[in-house]
């Protein structure tokens, strides 16, 4: 069956499985698109099956693609004389293991990039150009509107999509699809990324003052969690109950970005807040009232709160950002703000090094 969700870039994605197996995905610029592509699939892929091993042998590498793509071809043991890049996209992501959903939105990039291209013909200098065209087109909005901004997109960035489309490239290795990694050698500068926007106390207290009056009860303690805590929004919205040991003072996280868990400090302001709401059981502290095992979605509400405080240019991930500098601030070494953000290296925290001699 197949799956059509709205990505944050305003475009749509369709993803088909068949008995449970992911079998491909595309991405579309209208919903209209996606599920004519839906549709198509479904039914090319209910023929296919209904046809006879003679017919069957008769149709080409392509026209098994286009009907189907790669599970076709392991289900029905064909022999696969190509690979074009969308074909392997879609089976890198299928073995693919990890819990960092931008993961799949960078895939999907390069898979629309080079498309229908053999992964044979690829070579090292079209990778360097296909880098340099990512790095060239403008970051899209933070707003989940899908437009583009008119801010270039950063460095690391670049290193990310281009970290991606190299272990594509491994894995084709590794499976003996290619003999080299045509992304290797391909070396993207990195710059220094100094966090300089946090709230200024100032603006902190503006900000909770106005999440008290929000419409959602709970506004003014998720944004006083975050800014105390350092937790990711994707791990405050996932926070249970049973996770938090009041006793101790401690959020216990198990499904962290990076695939670690941690215990994350709560200090007794906090914890004050947190027991105003407390429940018995194990749902979701911020969960949505009316599908109780969904968090909330509160971008209405986090707007709003920006709007009446008269913060401009700051976003919810930003709040993390506060409380790491709050914490490099109040003397916290690099390695201790690090174990409370979850960072794997201090590299990623030295980004607030600045901090511990630059505030007064």
């Amino acid at each position: 069956m197949a799956t059509i969700r709205e990505l944050s870039n305003g475009r749509f994605r369709t993803d088909i499985r068949k008995c449970g197996t992911f079998i491909s995905g595309k991405t579309f610029n209208t919903k209209k698109q996606a599920e004519a592509y839906a549709c198509e699939v479904e039914i090319n892929i209910d023929s296919i099956l209904n046809l006879k091993p003679k017919k069957l042998k008769k149709l080409s590498p392509a026209k098994v693609e286009e009907l189907g793509g790669q599970w076709l071809f392991q289900k029905l043991g064909v022999e696969l004389k190509f690979r074009t890049f969308e074909i392997l996209a879609n089976e890198y992501m299928r073995q693919w293991t990890g819990k960092d959903k931008n993961q799949l939105y960078r895939a999907a990039y390069w898979s629309d990039y080079f498309k229908d291209k053999p992964i044979k013909s690829i070579t090292p200098k079209q990778v360097k150009k296909a880098i340099k065209d990512f790095a060239a087109s403008n970051a899209f909005t933070t707003d989940g509107s899908g437009r583009k901004s008119n801010k270039p997109r950063s460095s690391n960035t670049v290193i990310r999509y281009k970290a991606v489309l190299s272990v594509m490239f491994k894995y084709a290795v590794r499976e003996d699809y290619l003999k080299e990694n045509p992304a290797d050698n391909i070396y993207v500068q990195a710059t220094p990324n100094k966090i300089e926007r946090y709230l200024s106390d100032d603006e902190r207290i503006k900000l909770l003052a106005e999440c008290k009056k929000s419409t959602w009860d709970k506004m003014h303690l998720l944004v006083l969690l975050a800014i105390t805590t350092g937790m990711r929004k994707s791990e405050l919205m996932g926070l249970r109950w049973t996770d938090v040991d009041f006793e101790k003072g401690l959020a216990m996280l198990t499904d962290t970005k990076n695939g670690e868990s941690r215990n994350n400090p709560i200090p007794e302001v906090t914890l004050n807040e947190l027991r105003i709401f407390r429940q018995i059981g194990n749902g979701l502290i911020f969960n949505s009232p009316t599908r109780p095992e969904r968090p909330f979605e509160f971008r209405k509400q986090w707007t709003g709160a920006l709007d009446r405080a008269g913060i401009g240019s700051f976003r919810f991930h930003d709040l993390r950002h506060s409380a790491a500098s709050y914490l490099v601030m109040a003397g916290a070494t690099l390695y201790e703000t690090a174990q409370v953000l979850g960072h794997k290296s201090t590299q990623t925290t030295e980004r607030y090094a600045h901090l511990s001699t630059g505030h007064n």
